[in-house]
């Protein structure tokens, strides 16, 4: 069935908006919809896999554990390493700031 990545967005935001748009166990691939969301300060996210993440619409700061900043914006991608720690610092507060992300094991590569 034909979707377009742009549509269908969800109308309530108050959240941050984690959809999983395929998968087989062994790679997830993910939309992630922000607006202005952050991670908590003093969490980070510790994954077990690799993450390559692109940013299409908006903006956004990754801040890793060693204090280091990187801005993305739409085309900007980067792979995060398994154990990797990161957080959201800022997503664009005026509209949607849309990630795609894609989550796989080492032995997938």
């Amino acid at each position: 069935m034909l979707q377009n990545f742009y549509q269908s967005l969800p109308g309530d935001l108050s959240q941050e908006v984690f959809e999983t748009l395929a998968g087989n166990g062994k790679v997830k691939i993910e939309r992630i919809i922000s607006q202005g969301h952050t991670t908590p300060v003093g969490e980070w996210y510790d994954q077990s896999q690799y993450e390559w993440v692109m940013l299409l619409k908006g903006e956004a700061q990754l801040e890793f554990e060693d204090a280091r900043l990187v801005t993305l914006k739409p085309g900007d991608y980067l792979t995060l390493a398994p154990h990797q720690k990161h957080r959201v610092a800022s997503t664009s507060s005026e509209g949607e700031t849309l990630w795609l992300a894609v989550f796989y094991d080492a032995e997938t590569v």
